[in-house]
């Protein structure tokens, strides 16, 4: 086999390996609907995008041997703790998200791909809102809404969720694309970019009927990142946040004063908030009683449906927090290593965040993965469960990309440019001068564009 044959099939490996790093986020979106052998539609392309991705990439680097002792662990401490074939398939299942985070972090990024990376949300995004709109305009849901409800609750509310099947999900995903949009963004032409900026300013306004509060939280903090960090606002920031801390105790003080709306308040958070405190203490039990060991994948809802525990919650099964829910599964350790890797992300993040001779658009990735990634614990408990979440782990996936991509191929910018000194450096410029000066006509010499 020659040389240009090898390269040509490398290529040919790159190609179909960006075509399902463009297909993850949609597919992770689908995780509702679409299943294959009993898993979600993202945990089977997972594998393929892992094996074809060790064909192409050129090394391993620090993250992904620590993506790989995770797993190895997480599979260890799993099946210490079996307990059926429901226990086998979440852990299978928890196995394949990690290699899809594997396949993310080993992929050989450069700029292009990580535009593709960002249109592949975008597009998730526009299929995913498209529905929504029709639930808005019309008040009626898809067929698979709220599936597993009662009927009387199904016909009771009004939240809207896509094709979702629940609105908390729905609220999770877009709320994750729009960390993805800001970072993206700056990586785009003017047109893509202003596409994904109005979509990230939509989606706490869709967020909004999905009523997940939480999630609606963390939207309107990634709309403040959003604003804050555009040109136009930059110099005018220490005065936009005046206004907006002025704004917000102004607020407070008229919602306080008010009576009715606070006792509105208070009982939204009246059924569903109980049984959120409930569901966490429950977790911490479980925990403990295992001495800090956890219960085994997927334990969590069958001991609450057997009423197994202190707390007892009827309908509220799920841990609705992707913290409670790794303790209490799967104890102290694996709590311990994803906890650290969170944080390694974001201290290295966080490490160089005043650095002057950074580009604008890496700034705003090292900004995004910072945020991110103290986020994604917050964010976990705005959805019912985590870990079953291909939409979770495709966040994590992309999160731990685009860093892997920013120690790729992010480079510091010339302390000339930074200053805003001509294009060509003044020792360039000197010599382009003389050789111009000096040249013959016979004798044409090359001269330094700028």
């Amino acid at each position: 086999m020659t040389r240009a044959t090898t390269a040509g099939q490398r290529r040919s490996l790159q190609g179909f390996t960006s075509v399902l790093l463009f297909l993850m986020p949609v597919v992770a979106s689908l995780g509702s609907v679409v299943s294959i052998g009993g898993f979600a539609a993202a945990r089977p392309l997972a594998a393929v995008l892992v094996v074809v991705t060790f064909l192409v990439t050129p090394r391993w680097n620090r993250v992904s041997i620590w993506i790989v002792v995770l797993i190895v662990c997480w599979l260890v401490w799993g099946l210490v703790m079996p307990h059926g074939t429901d226990a086998f398939k979440r852990l299978l299942s928890i196995a394949l998200s990690l290699a899809s985070v594997l396949a993310f972090v080993l992929y050989p990024w450069t700029r292009e791909r990580l535009r593709l990376l960002g249109r592949a949300w975008l597009f998730a995004w526009i299929v995913a809102v498209i529905p929504a709109i029709y639930e808005i305009v019309s008040g009626k849901h898809l067929p698979n809404y709220l599936s597993s409800s009662p009927g009387w609750v199904r016909e009771s509310s009004d939240d809207i969720a896509s094709y979702f099947v629940n609105p908390n999900p729905f609220a999770y995903f877009l709320c994750a694309a729009m960390a993805v949009f800001i970072m993206a963004s700056r990586l785009e032409k003017r047109w893509v970019r202003n596409v994904m900026l109005v979509c990230c300013a939509l989606s706490p306004v869709i967020i909004y009927p999905t009523n997940s509060r939480l999630v609606l939280a963390v939207s309107l903090v990634m709309l403040v990142w959003m604003v804050a960090t555009r040109e136009v606002v930059r110099p005018r920031l220490k005065l936009l946040t005046a206004v907006s801390v002025t704004l917000v105790m102004v607020a407070v003080v008229v919602l306080i004063s008010s009576p009715a709306i606070m006792n509105r308040i208070f009982n939204s958070f009246e059924g569903s908030g109980s049984d959120r405190l409930k569901l966490y203490m429950n977790a911490i039990w479980m925990f403990l009683s295992t001495f800090g060991l956890g219960i085994g994948p997927g334990m969590f809802e069958n001991t609450m449906r057997r009423n197994r525990v202190p707390y007892i919650t009827h309908e509220a099964v799920n841990p609705h927090s992707g913290v409670f829910e790794i303790l209490s599964q799967y104890g102290f350790l694996i709590a311990a290593l994803v906890g650290a890797a969170l944080i390694a992300v974001a201290w290295r993040g966080m490490r160089g965040l005043g650095r002057i001779d950074e580009a604008p658009e890496y700034r705003m990735i090292r900004q995004g993965v910072v945020i991110t990634a103290i986020m994604i614990p917050v964010l976990s408990f705005g959805d019912s469960t985590f870990l079953d979440s291909p939409i979770a782990w495709i966040q994590v996936a992309t999160l731990l990309g685009f860093y892997c991509a920013y120690r790729q191929i992010a480079r510091p910018v010339p302390k000339w440019a930074r200053d805003g000194d001509p294009e060509v450096p003044e020792r360039f410029r000197v010599v382009r001068r003389t050789l111009a000066a000096d040249r013959r006509d016979d004798e044409p010499v090359a001269v330094p564009a700028g």
